[in-house]
């Protein structure tokens, strides 16, 4: 008995390592026909336009390079302007961007310390509870981190 305990748990530590490697392996697997469909979020978080112009270029190129590329746009602070109807510069290129799958998600937390209401927000903007904390919550799920 004293022989079997120590078996067991060696078994059993064997059997969740497995288990734990194998979930982790399937975030990278390859679609059927080849390499890994490529997932990143964008994090903008400043006010410049031109700057935040070159990120949408950016995520426009990435489209262009990687067909089927999962892309999130996470804006707070200061990027949550890119968002706003009456603000934002690039309002027809965030539209047509969500129209190729890219998602635009908005911080709630920017969101009410500026008095924004979510109507305001570009069509298709989704929101989430913390910017910061969508964007540390998909690198924990796999996705590539982009700053532009």
């Amino acid at each position: 008995m004293k022989r079997f305990i120590p078996l067991a748990l060696v078994a059993v530590g064997l059997t969740v390592w497995l288990g734990l490697r194998g979930e982790s392996q399937d975030r990278v697997k390859a679609p059927e026909g080849g390499k890994p469909m490529l997932k990143a979020v964008v994090h903008i978080n400043f006010t410049d336009g031109e700057r935040q112009k070159h990120g949408l270029k950016n995520v426009a190129n990435i489209l262009k390079e990687e067909k089927g590329a999962e892309i999130i746009v996470v804006c707070h602070g200061g990027g949550i302007g890119l968002l706003v109807k009456d603000k934002s510069e690039h309002c027809d290129e965030v539209a047509r961007l969500i129209k190729e799958g890219v998602r635009f998600t908005a911080c709630e937390n920017t969101l009410r310390d500026k008095s924004i209401p979510k109507e305001n927000l570009l069509p298709g903007v989704t929101t989430v509870p913390s910017g910061a904390g969508e964007v540390i919550r998909k690198q924990q799920e796999g996705y590539g981190y982009f700053k532009p």
